[in-house]
């Protein structure tokens, strides 16, 4: 815990960087820009919605390749060789 004090000491000892007196004013002035700035309108967001609405009808309606899967065992061995079903074989 001491190395963390000492830090915020060391921290706080040292001046102050002479840019940070005109970060205010940078913020704000960009924020003042982009509030100027043109906004999209709205033909490009319907266009946008158009477009994925289009997308995902066609993704639904046309019909894909049917995926088969074959069963795989999760750790490299098949189930047969299972402890439970190497018991219960005797049986």
């Amino acid at each position: 815990m001491t190395d963390i004090d000492a830090a915020l000491a060391r921290l706080r000892a040292m001046s102050v960087d002479p840019r940070l007196a005109s970060i205010d004013a940078a913020v704000l002035e960009e924020v003042a820009r982009a509030g100027r700035s043109h906004p999209l309108s709205a033909s490009v967001f319907g266009f946008a919605a158009l477009a994925a609405l289009v997308t995902g009808i066609a993704s639904t309606a046309l019909p894909g390749a049917a995926a088969s899967a074959s069963p795989v065992a999760p750790f490299g061995t098949s189930p047969t060789l299972a402890p439970s079903a190497l018991l219960s074989a005797g049986e």
